[in-house]
């Protein structure tokens, strides 16, 4: 993943991995649903002054059903839903891909149903969400698919909530519809395009399709970060914070100034200002005169440079505990300034030695390891850098 903040090189940043995406029940999908789409203000006007109006939706046993009965059976006409001649050659190929994906909603119908119905304009609602998710879905259909605006955005969440690896999955998933539909002949092959697609998505990525596409598409876009982080952190399961932080390398709370995100060769690509750069994502200080090379994690570290040598091992000289990984982020321990080859011999020696109890340091009470994990990075560093010498390793 490249993080463009147009200073300079892009910011390189693997998320860790495996990832798995988040999972959305559909009780917990019909309550965010409901909450989103009540709270956003819908402005009426009186057709003559001074006069109250009427705004309703009746609950009727048909309401829900006619307002969301999907597309006809081939030669049935109805009230309650959209008639698609049975031969749909007469449709361009892009009408086909957006009538397909909506079929591909058909299992979360009911819940989209219910979550809608208590607003005043729910065939509205339900118009914004399909037209936001074939718009999203459009542009991946591309083959090298670029995001901008409000669809940056939804990428964005949709990005923290599955990760990269599901992400790029659902493109892939969006690109193998367009191919399917461009070449469907009869409304039978475009509902089997999008029952395949909705296999492969699965309900769980399906709702949260949805959800960002609803934050995005009603009210989601107007107010600044605050509005949109107040309609963020409700989301079910949303992982938030540094949680959500690692998992796209981007500030949550500044997901407003995502510009844009593209995908090409399996490399994803976000455009945003600095300021929305996660620390988790920034290369640490650097004193080398290329500046340092940083990974998420030792073994990408490993993966990048190899191995340490013949009768080497890698070293830490700010040791990787958890603890010094919670307080100072990943990429400030597997970079090239704190990770050195050392001979295998004294790499031991050293491990030996911060598992010991040394009364020059310690008091005897606890280990070299666990006194040194409350000090400051620099005071980790300089202590490491002292035990190099003391066993002949040259600063």
């Amino acid at each position: 993943m490249r993080l463009d903040t147009g200073e300079g090189a892009p910011i390189e940043y693997s998320p860790p991995s495996p990832i798995q995406a988040v999972t959305v029940g559909q009780g917990a999908f019909e309550k965010a649903l409901t909450e989103l789409v009540l709270v956003t203000p819908l402005h009426l006007r009186a057709s003559r002054s001074v006069e109250w109006v009427r705004a309703s939706f009746s609950r009727g046993p048909q309401a829900s059903d006619r307002a969301f009965g999907g597309y006809c059976e081939p030669g049935l006409r109805r009230g309650d839903c959209i008639s698609l001649l049975e031969d749909v050659m007469g449709l361009s190929d892009w009408d086909k891909f957006g009538v397909a994906l909506a079929l591909s909603l058909d299992p979360l119908k009911e819940s989209i149903s219910r979550a809608v119905e208590e607003t005043l304009a729910p065939q509205l609602f339900y118009s914004m969400i399909a037209t936001g998710l074939v718009t999203w879905a459009a542009l991946a259909a591309n083959p090298e698919p670029a995001f901008t605006k409000a669809a940056a955005v939804i990428s964005a969440l949709l990005l923290i909530y599955l990760g990269a690896e599901t992400f790029l999955e659902l493109i892939e998933a969006s690109q193998d519809l367009k191919l399917a539909t461009d070449g469907a002949t009869t409304w039978k092959e475009l509902d089997a395009s999008g029952q395949r697609f909705a296999a492969r998505v699965g309900p769980s990525i399906a709702r949260v399709l949805v959800l960002a596409v609803t934050v995005a598409v009603s009210h989601g876009m107007t107010g600044g970060a605050s509005l949109l982080a107040a309609r963020v952190a409700p989301l079910p399961n949303f992982p938030g914070g540094a949680a959500g932080a690692s998992r796209v390398g981007v500030n949550v709370a500044s997901l407003d100034q995502v510009r844009a995100v593209s995908v090409s060769g399996g490399v994803i690509t976000l455009a945003l200002p600095s300021t929305a750069v996660a620390m988790a994502a920034k290369p640490p200080a650097s004193t080398t005169p290329g500046g340092a090379r940083s990974w998420n994690s030792f073994s990408g570290l490993k993966r990048a440079r190899g191995p340490a040598g013949p009768g080497k091992q890698w070293h830490h000289i700010v040791e990787q505990t958890d603890g010094n990984v919670r307080r100072f982020g990943p990429q400030s321990l597997h970079n090239t300034d704190n990770v050195i080859a050392l001979d295998e011999s004294v790499h031991q020696q050293i491990s030996r030695y911060y598992s010991s109890k040394d009364p020059f340091t310690t008091g005897v009470q606890t280990t070299v390891r666990q006194w040194l994990s409350g000090q400051s990075f620099q005071a980790q560093r300089d202590f490491g850098m002292m035990i190099l010498m003391r066993y002949g390793v040259a600063p």
